[in-house]
């Protein structure tokens, strides 16, 4: 029996050829401070040989192991070996590693290491074998260089495919505090597909200019975006150089909004939609916006206080289109955050100056098509221009004027009328545009057509309004208001928990809410999980969650969910606008530590 142990060690000899450092990298190009990451350490034994698995079945084998060496910057975990192939060699079973032998090291960069280059490196020591003998014990070094980079600047995730295997749950009961994690790849990537890296310097403007432009297809602006096609193709019929000139005003009014606010988000770190949580901001919103309604629809023939006609822009005066066009852009950004999250989050972790640029130049994309039809108001030609279906237009527009002065008033309506009584009064405006598209229609329409193609319309409009009316105020389970002792609690209780931050001013809120929270796949995750579902409402700017979201977010944008497992790691962080898929990932992958915790 001796004799059989110690054979694998008779006639050693040195044979390092056949096993060789094949790869050696990290899943992230760059370290933050505080940060977790995994190195992957790949050893590629050639065929005809193999090694021992990390837990040999004989004892006196030589086991496969991985050393780190020390480093002052970085706290090291265990490594986690892949299992061995239970194998009948040299007369007895074996557990051994053959082909590629990948090693996984999770570690941690310290929270105080300093910006700069980062050397990992450590040692391989195994011992390689063929069908008949073993060879000499081998030490191959390995070494990764990487650099630690300012916290909040994007890093971006490497190699893929080679930790696309790798158990998601490798930190957790590892009794770390919450590390300061990386950006998740939902916070580094444009419109969910292209990531940006650091230098990534025109994909980021390019896409900044598109996403602006497709800010004007957000509900929010939909009610100006045509009235201002009215007004540029109105002042054009009397001098078409005074419309440019409109139009280039009411650019600059878009433009300088948006720079005025990546000063406030960039330079002094307020959070993106904190200022819809002040009160006076709401007002003022709201005001304007019902002002805007009275006058589009004609009330203002009527004799009025002056200073109400002084809260609606005119199209006919430079400061008139300066004034709509701050008012397009702050209406966009309740609507908007969920569409350039990725570009907000790059852009504070660049230079100010490149920072506040690229926010302006979303600026520059939303402005474009406005200017565009000031070039060419012909292009608005197609809207009726004098008379009572000239009219009608305009006041159909004021509708939509008084639904969305509702919507932003909504924070003062619904402690009154309860939630789901709120969206009912948007439904009743609806109603009532219906209604009173019919009545006018039948009141100067001579033929039958206009009057069917007005009833079609009012019927799309009560019955589509209907359906997302009821589709939001349907609640799959009930939600728990945010405390930090309920959050507490439930990861005491090993449960998983998530997290909403939202508010009543974000429209994007709510379309999340309802295709990815409300989703049928996540419905069903948490209750298999018993998954505690915490709401923090931001919408007053004292709500106790924006010193959460401003820790866990570089730019406190909504909306942003976070899936807590169990202990305290980090949580799963989805940001912007997300599918139901990535948040049932999210919950299962918690659930998996939970169970493991319990």
């Amino acid at each position: 029996m001796l004799l059989l142990l110690l054979r694998p060690f008779v006639g050693a000899a040195e044979l390092p050829s056949n096993a060789q450092l094949q790869e050696a990298t990290l899943n992230y190009a760059a370290l933050q401070p505080g940060q977790q990451a995994v190195a992957a350490v790949v050893l590629d034994i050639k065929p005809g040989f193999h090694s021992q698995s990390h837990k040999p079945t004989v004892e006196a084998n030589i086991p496969f192991v991985l050393t780190p060496a020390a480093n002052g910057a970085v706290e090291y975990f265990d490594p986690v070996y892949p299992p061995g192939s239970m194998e009948t060699l040299l007369g007895s079973l074996q557990s051994v590693y053959s082909g590629k032998v990948t090693v996984y090291l999770p570690l941690q960069v310290k929270k105080d290491a300093k910006p700069g280059p980062l050397k990992i490196d450590g040692t391989l020591e195994y011992q390689v074998c063929d069908k008949n003998q073993c060879y000499a014990p081998q030490s191959t070094p390995f070494t990764i260089e990487t650099q630690v980079v300012p916290a909040g600047r994007v890093v971006e995730l490497q190699h893929a495919e080679l930790f696309k295997n790798l158990d998601p749950t490798i930190f957790a009961g590892l009794g770390q505090g919450a590390a300061q994690a990386a950006p998740p790849p939902a916070e580094q990537k444009l419109f969910g597909h292209f990531v940006l890296g650091h230098n990534s310097y025109l994909l980021a403007f390019v896409a900044a200019f598109l996403a602006g432009i497709m800010f004007n297809a957000v509900p929010c602006v939909l009610p100006v975006l045509p009235l201002k096609a009215i007004g540029f193709y109105e002042v054009s019929q009397h001098n078409r150089g005074r419309c440019i000139a409109f139009g280039a005003v009411f650019s600059a009014g878009v433009i300088m909004s948006f720079g005025v606010l990546a000063l406030v988000v960039i330079i002094g770190k307020y959070g993106w939609g904190e200022l819809y949580s002040n009160v006076g901001f709401s007002i003022a919103i709201v005001v304007i916006l019902l002002a805007m309604a009275i006058g589009t629809f004609g009330f203002f023939t009527i004799n009025l206080p002056t200073s109400v006609y002084n809260f609606a822009p005119r199209h006919d005066t430079y400061l008139g289109n300066f004034l709509y066009g701050i008012l397009t852009a702050v209406l966009s950004t309740p609507c908007t955050f969920g569409l350039f999250l990725g570009l907000l989050v790059w852009a504070a972790s660049q230079p100010p100056a490149i920072g506040v640029a690229l926010v302006m130049m979303v600026g520059v994309g939303m402005a474009f098509p406005y200017f565009l039809l000031s070039a060419f108001p012909e292009l608005a030609r197609r809207f009726p221009r004098t008379g009572p279906w000239s009219e009608l237009v305009k006041q159909m527009m004021a509708f939509l004027l008084l639904g969305s002065a509702i919507f932003f008033a909504r924070r003062f309506i619904a402690p009154i009328t309860g939630a789901d009584a709120f969206w009912w009064i948007l439904f009743g405006v609806a109603v009532l545009a219906a209604g009173f598209l019919m009545v006018k229609t039948f009141a100067f329409a001579k033929s039958a057509t206009p009057k069917f193609v007005s009833g079609v319309i009012a019927l799309l409009i009560v019955g589509g309004t209907f359906a997302i009316v009821r589709w939001i105020v349907d609640q799959p389970y009930a939600w728990t208001p945010y405390t930090q002792e309920a959050l507490q609690t439930a990861r005491k209780q090993n449960r998983v928990v998530v997290v909403e931050f939202t508010a009543d001013w974000c429209s994007t809120c709510e379309y999340v809410e309802k295709t990815a929270l409300h989703d049928k796949l996540v419905v069903n995750a948490v209750k298999q999980d018993n998954v505690e579902m915490l709401r923090v409402d931001l919408t007053s700017r004292s709500a106790k969650g924006w010193p959460m979201l401003k820790e866990l977010s570089p730019v406190a944008a909504i909306p942003y969910t976070v899936v807590y497992g169990p202990g305290s790691g980090e949580p799963q962080k989805l940001a912007g606008i997300y599918s139901a898929q990535d948040l049932t990932q999210a919950i299962e992958r918690a659930g998996r530590k939970a169970v493991a915790a319990r």
